[in-house]
């Protein structure tokens, strides 16, 4: 325990829906920690967008790495090491990608699922339209890529195929660990978590916060990510990581012994900004002025039409598409400075 107040940081937003900032507040007053918070607008994300580019070095498209680069900034001001919390979520079930892999490797929904996909994609309701797409797959070999990139709301590996160009390239997921080579017989949300360790945790989680922090010369450090704690993790039962429909159960179990409960008692927030809101008024400059037709048919990776229906269709109110614009306008970004 520390013998001195521990610097705590976290990052809000104006629009409530985003904004966590009042519970980070408590549970920091709760642990007497030296709390700091900044409030993040749309002007903050604007400075950043450009920004962004060079700090990644690469066509980054997570969003988060905006206010991860804005946390990274305010912590500098006090500290010059922090803690993170990458893993948790892929070591003990936390993500909605993990309850997925439950559901649809039941094999009364996995039989019935040509007729829900039909149902809810005809269905008003933007949620429903939107999980139609978690049904569109062919063999249960395609689910944890298929389950990652709807929960992530990004392009399905059949919407890819309509909108490159050239598809020939693109070729399925194929799980790395066949089934004979593993020790012992593992579930469906223990397989979507390792899709998470081997694929979304280095290729985007731990490069957005490396770099991010690294921009403003702060080290950032993660502790559930010691190979000790991996190990054990790995091979807990299943059934404590997920029991009576609560995700990270031990965790929570164990957090609880340190923090009110109470506390906790809501759904789950990722580290979101407001994009959708952003682009459809304060960043729509970013697709009308890098998503024109002109531009992607200059670098003709994907189809122009299919760009152009994607943002009719979100200005229309599909609200659910705002990811694969902002990928693209990314992508389009990266290309125009370096391509």
């Amino acid at each position: 325990m520390s013998t001195t107040a521990v610097n705590t940081f976290s990052i809000g937003f104006r629009e409530n829906q985003y904004n966590e900032s009042d519970y980070a507040r408590k549970v920091a007053a709760f642990l007497k920690t030296s709390h700091h918070e900044f409030i993040v607008s749309h002007n903050d994300a604007m400075e950043l967008v450009d920004k962004i580019t060079d700090v990644y070095d690469e066509p980054f498209a997570d969003s988060s790495a905006i206010p991860t680069m804005l946390v990274s900034k305010l912590a500098k001001k006090h500290v010059t090491v922090t803690l993170s919390g990458e893993g948790g979520d892929e070591l003990f079930f936390g993500y909605g990608s993990h309850k997925w892999a439950k559901r649809l490797n039941n094999p009364l929904i996995y039989f019935s699922k040509d007729i829900l996909r039909f149902v809810l994609k005809n269905m008003s309701n933007n949620s429903y339209k939107r999980a139609s797409k978690l049904f569109e797959f062919s063999e249960k070999s395609d689910l944890p890529a298929h389950i990652f990139s709807q929960e992530q709301y990004l392009f399905s590996h059949g919407d890819l195929k309509e909108l490159l160009t050239d598809s020939s390239r693109l070729s399925k997921f194929q799980w790395p660990f066949p089934e004979k080579e593993l020790s012992r017989k593992i579930d469906p949300m223990e397989k979507q978590a390792l899709f998470d360790m081997i694929y979304y945790l280095p290729g985007d989680l731990l490069t957005k916060v490396d770099r991010a922090s690294m921009a403003y010369s702060l080290e950032t450090r993660v502790p559930y990510l010691d190979h000790r704690l991996v190990e054990v993790a790995l091979n807990i039962s299943p059934d404590l990581k997920y029991k009576n429909g609560i995700s990270k159960y031990i965790l929570k179990e164990i957090l609880y012994q340190y923090v009110p409960k109470s506390y906790f008692d809501r759904p789950k927030q990722g580290f979101a900004i407001p994009l959708v809101k952003w682009l459809k008024y304060e960043l729509r400059y970013l697709i009308e002025d890098i998503l024109k037709p002109e531009i992607i048919t200059q670098y003709n990776i994907v189809k122009t039409e299919e760009v152009e229906e994607l943002k009719k269709r979100f200005f229309a109110g599909e609200d659910f598409l705002f990811n694969r614009l902002w990928l693209l306008i990314v992508l389009h970004k990266w290309l125009l400075k370096y391509g």
